[in-house]
């Protein structure tokens, strides 16, 4: 990611609620929370974030219309150790040693999208 790119803050949705996220790109995750001004205020301990340097994904792309309906959406898929409680569902499989988790990311626009990816 270029240093404008971790600059960045955005709106992005999780497929299984579907649920809005204002994200931020920072020492190689993105962290996310609940509303904008979490974010912004610094004593407001992110929702949760998604570690890149686990990402193996190769090269970003448009999400099939399989994964989600929902158009800028595009995926990213981290590969990490299991851990106690990891169960697999609709976008993680788990198999004792690894789990991998599927992160569906919609933008709000095309151009969005593209600063993204």
């Amino acid at each position: 990611f270029s240093d404008s790119r971790r600059q960045r803050k955005q709106w992005y949705q999780r497929r299984v609620r579907g649920n809005r996220r204002w994200c931020s790109v920072q020492d190689n995750k993105i962290y996310y929370w609940l509303y904008p001004e979490d974010q912004v205020n610094r004593n407001k301990v992110p929702h949760g974030e998604i570690d890149l340097r686990h990402c193996k994904t190769d090269r970003v792309a448009i999400a099939s219309r399989l994964d989600c309906a929902r158009p800028n959406t595009f995926v990213l898929t981290v590969l990490k150790p299991a851990q106690p409680g990891d169960r697999s569902s609709i976008i993680t499989e788990s198999n004792g040693k690894t789990t991998q988790t599927k992160f569906l990311l919609s933008a709000d626009s095309r151009e969005e999208r593209r600063e993204w990816m």
